[in-house]
């Protein structure tokens, strides 16, 4: 994994690093109305950079409500606008539950670890 950025406040840790040739996006702690802008700051910044996908690691967030969820549709959008793929990494209950409660999760493209997203994103080869 090569880090390229790290971000750090009292409530919120953002580091972007390529895996496998793909910009994952790793997130730890709060997304709230205070931390929200910077998450979509890092998303943003690395849409500009990723290939044809972005991996939006969520494991680590301990707090996500509604500004979570609408964080995470406006960086859909943006992935829709630019003709890229979001991916997410949510496994735990703190935030793929308002995701399903919502159906947001109807429209993302969620995953249960990094490396699931990863085998989502290799071309299957052809017979």
């Amino acid at each position: 994994m090569n880090e390229e950025e790290f971000k750090e406040s009292p409530l919120l840790t953002v580091r972007v690093a390529t895996v496998a040739g793909i910009v994952v996006i790793a997130v730890e702690g709060e997304i709230d109305v205070d931390t929200a802008d910077e998450v979509l700051g890092a998303v943003r910044r690395a849409f500009v950079t990723a290939g044809p996908a972005l991996i939006a690691d969520l494991t680590q967030v301990s707090f996500f409500g509604s500004t979570g969820i609408s964080t995470l549709i406006t960086a859909h959008e943006l992935a829709d606008e630019l003709g890229k793929k979001l991916h997410v990494v949510a496994p735990q209950r703190a935030v793929r539950r308002p995701l399903q409660v919502t159906g947001v999760v109807d429209v993302l493209a969620l995953h249960d670890s990094v490396e699931d997203a990863l085998s989502a994103l290799k071309p299957v080869p052809s017979e």
